[in-house]
């Protein structure tokens, strides 16, 4: 996608329970839908081993609960708002405990954003030939910082 004449890379992420990576997909150009994020990076194989009944945490986006019917896994993401003009009460709640765990999620991007600046600032062209590598081996270097959240 085009952000303020940049293009712009995203990834499919995983994080534990503690907040440390547990899945780093390549990068890929912003206009990829989330779906084929998803399709495209592998993590669908490796859910394949998570015990059935578990469940995967989303943001609202990711319309992807048909692609995990087969691994018996749960999409658990935000409520839609739909056509009413206000969320039901439980849907309240339910968004406030997703959104209390969500938070894990952006505060480990931000660890791996606020310790390698390189990933907060313009990436030069030249740089896109080991990028990958350089999110990867970043993402994994936090996990060495201690845990995000005390168990």
């Amino acid at each position: 996608s085009s952000y303020k004449s940049h293009t712009t890379l995203k990834c499919l992420i995983g994080i534990a329970p503690n907040g440390a990576f547990t899945f780093i997909s390549q990068l890929y150009t912003g206009s990829l839908s989330d779906r084929q994020l998803v399709l495209d990076c592998g993590i669908l194989e490796l859910l394949k081993s998570v015990p059935q009944g578990k469940r995967v945490m989303a943001d609202r986006g990711f319309d992807i609960q048909d692609l995990l019917v087969p691994t018996g896994l749960i999409l658990n993401i935000p409520p839609f708002k739909g056509s009413q003009t206000h969320l039901k009460r439980a849907d309240v709640i339910k968004t406030q405990k997703i959104a209390s765990v969500r938070i894990h999620v952006e505060r480990a991007i931000g660890r791996v954003k606020n310790r390698f600046t390189f990933f907060s600032k313009d990436i030069p062209l030249a740089a896109f030939g080991t990028i990958n590598q350089m999110w990867t081996v970043s993402c994994l270097l936090c996990n060495f910082f201690g845990p995000l959240i005390n168990e």
